[in-house]
């Protein structure tokens, strides 16, 4: 295998159901204890319980496992070992490592004809796929959320983040008496990170004008929110029409909140009111 490619594995380690997670592996030829990444090679894996398979699409196939933790009859302690094959084309060779505390796969691998070396990867627990109401903590909104007689937050069900656009499943938040001045945001939280790249959006619009018009989505890294894209609701919607646009962030974010804030809106009657819904991850 070329040394320009890169290992891209699944995640390594979960519950006892078929899940795939990329994280980045890379190897030298000599066995010094110093992984000098010379060489790298991608992978799509897929880990069912412990069990781990997978190929590159190609000629290069994967498999292995991922010992069970604090299991006296294996002698396994308070952090997994793993042990994989992979075969490229014939080649095969064999890796063994472990992880330390800051999610850091070490380990060594051995080849034919007296062939090994170093590898190492770091592990991120982050979700590939889109996150499931099931993984919401919470949600939260502003006050013009709420208070009003029009003035609604949604609480969180089971559709909370289907990829719907029936307006009366999923997120709904709506600030009918204004909310001058902007930004009018809400916020999810997840119970652990997730990989966002493109997601969806809708508003309304009530006769009067397309409730929202521009809107910014955050991210929070290190204590803090961190706009990570502008975006502009382009779509015109018939009266008493609901639509939903794609967007896509310029770069994918990786955390565990994610904080929308309407910038702007499109009604007439006192150029506060806005309504978005349908919130959707892809």
């Amino acid at each position: 295998m070329k040394l320009s490619k890169r290992i891209v594995l699944a995640s390594l380690f979960a519950a006892p159901c078929a899940f795939a997670q990329n994280v980045v592996i890379n190897f030298d030829d000599s066995l010094d204890g110093v992984n000098h990444a010379t060489n790298s090679i991608s992978i799509n894996l897929t880990q069912q319980g412990n069990m781990l398979i997978g190929n590159d699409g190609q000629y290069v196939t994967l498999s292995g496992e991922v010992e069970e933790t604090n299991n006296a009859f294996y002698g396994s302690g308070l952090e997994p070992r793993v042990h994989f094959k992979l075969n490229d084309n014939g080649n095969v060779k064999w890796f063994t490592g472990t992880r330390n505390a800051a999610n850091v796969w070490t380990g060594t691998w051995y080849g034919s004809n007296g062939s090994k070396g170093d590898f190492g990867f770091e592990y991120s627990d982050a979700l590939t796929t889109p996150p499931a109401c099931s993984d919401v903590v919470r949600l939260d909104s502003d006050p013009v959320f709420s208070g009003g007689e029009f003035d609604y937050t949604r609480p969180l069900n089971e559709t909370c983040l289907m990829d719907t656009d029936d307006a009366t499943k999923g997120i709904y938040l709506q600030s009918d008496t204004g909310g001058l001045p902007f930004p009018m945001s809400f916020s999810i939280e997840l119970k652990r990170n997730f990989t966002i790249q493109s997601f969806k959006l809708g508003t309304y619009n009530n006769g009067q004008g397309n409730r929202l018009t521009t809107f910014t989505l955050e991210a929070w890294e290190n204590g803090a929110w961190v706009k990570k894209g502008d975006f502009e609701f382009t779509s015109s919607i018939p009266s008493k029409g609901f639509v939903r646009e794609l967007y896509r962030l310029p770069q994918a974010v990786t955390t565990s909140k994610i904080r929308i804030s309407a910038t702007g809106t499109a009604d007439y009657y006192n150029a506060g009111r806005v309504l978005m819904y349908g919130l959707s991850f892809h």
